[in-house]
């Protein structure tokens, strides 16, 4: 492997969270008066950072700055209670453990990012993140490439040893994802067990595409 820096997405690639955002949505939308969403509905608008999700589980009507505003605050306050309803897939952690022994590993979600760095820090094998970051309003969410890039950074002064995206690999779900990689300038592997299906994926441009956890470890391994 020539991969020296690992970068996971969150949602939908390391950790199935939609059970904690569905409860923390829906108690959202009923406090304010709003029909609620299922699965399939929120499968629509997820990946795009709070906001936009927020945005988006609003009627059309409804979606004015003020009121996203609002929702964003209840969707916040009830997501603490909900987010570890969250579940690691089967196999990640143990990928994740074997993954460490050869390279750096790290997190970058558009979750927010105190709810990144408490997902990352309890769900999984102690220390095999290096960085786990989310969105902060003082920088910019995925697919600007921004947060990969300052990972890479600090990764490069970890080893003491300077990190180009050439080195670099980006995992994750979601088309989101897919240009984060290509923005950064970094490899790409896809998994399709997340919230994007394999067609939805494969449709977006030539890419591996990891449909289990072995499938995954084999093209890691191969770069």
């Amino acid at each position: 492997m020539n991969i020296r820096l690992a970068i996971f997405d969150l949602d939908g690639t390391a950790a199935d969270t939609m059970s904690g955002i569905k409860e923390a949505l829906n108690r959202s939308m009923i406090e304010a008066g709003y029909p609620t969403h299922n699965r399939e509905s929120i499968l629509r608008f997820i990946n795009y950072g709070t906001r936009q999700f927020i945005e988006g589980a609003l009627p059309a009507e409804a979606r004015t700055e003020e009121e996203i505003t609002r929702l964003m605050a209840l969707y916040n306050k009830h997501y603490n209670d909900t987010y570890m309803m969250t579940e690691v897939y089967p196999g990640m952690a143990d990928l994740l453990a074997r993954l460490g022994g050869k390279c750096l590993v790290a997190m970058n979600s558009n979750k927010q990012d105190a709810f990144v760095k408490a997902l990352a820090g309890r769900l999984f094998p102690a220390g095999i993140f290096f960085a786990a970051e989310g969105f902060r309003v003082d920088r910019p969410g995925k697919p600007d490439p921004a947060m990969a890039l300052s990972i890479m950074e600090e990764g490069s002064r970890l080893l003491g040893k300077t990190l180009t995206p050439a080195d670099c690999v980006y995992i994750g779900d979601s088309d989101i994802d897919y240009y984060t990689a290509k923005n950064a300038g970094m490899h790409l592997v896809s998994v399709s067990w997340g919230y994007r299906s394999y067609d939805f994926l494969r449709a977006l441009g030539d890419q591996p595409i990891a449909r289990d956890m072995d499938e995954l470890w084999e093209i890691l391994a191969g770069m």
